[in-house]
């Protein structure tokens, strides 16, 4: 009787953690993706190549409703001039329930470190941006994203930049990436 009871309270417990989906409540996220974009200025004429490398770190305080921190390295390209940045911020995410396919609406913040090739300037960005994709899962935990971003951008650039000592820009990006899904 002591092994009955035993063998299906096992049996309970492995039928629970099996029917929990990686959206749920609970869930930690990792993953991250990469994005390629030409991005324009309000008041300059010339677009500037922008790569984008974005892993995050998450977790869903409630289904479907995901929290995450995103550190973001970019590497921005004009002609023979070039910079970086790494940037740090909150996501949020809310994933609608289908089957494979997850889509999902987010929103983000993204405070910025940037610096130019030759080291002499340094100035802040930072970044609101909107993303709509989907998820595809490959298995129950791994999914592949794609993803569509448009992003509001304002420099606080140094006096005598090539640009106004404020500027604003939009970027227009899509991204693919991986994502983790960790009961």
């Amino acid at each position: 009787m002591k092994r009955a009871i035993v063998f299906l309270s096992f049996l309970l417990i492995h039928s629970l953690v099996l029917a929990q989906t990686p959206l749920s409540s609970g869930t930690l996220t990792i993953g991250g993706s990469v994005s390629y974009a030409s991005q324009s200025f309000d008041k300059v004429s010339d677009n500037t190549s922008v790569f984008n490398f974005n892993p995050k770190l998450g977790y869903f305080f409630i289904d479907n409703l995901y929290s995450a921190f995103s550190i973001s390295y970019d590497y921005y390209s004009l002609g023979k001039a070039s910079s970086h940045a790494w940037g740090v911020g909150p996501v949020v995410r809310y994933y609608f329930g289908l089957e494979k396919v997850k889509p999902f609406l987010g929103l983000g913040f993204t405070y910025y470190d940037n610096f130019d090739s030759g080291g002499e300037n340094k100035y802040t960005t930072t970044e609101i941006k909107s993303s709509g994709g989907i998820d595809y899962f490959i298995t129950d935990y791994f999914a592949l994203e794609v993803s569509l971003n448009y992003s509001w951008l304002n420099y606080n650039l140094p006096s005598g930049y090539y640009l106004n000592a404020t500027d604003q820009s939009k970027l227009f990006q899509i991204a693919v990436g991986v994502n983790n899904f960790v009961n």
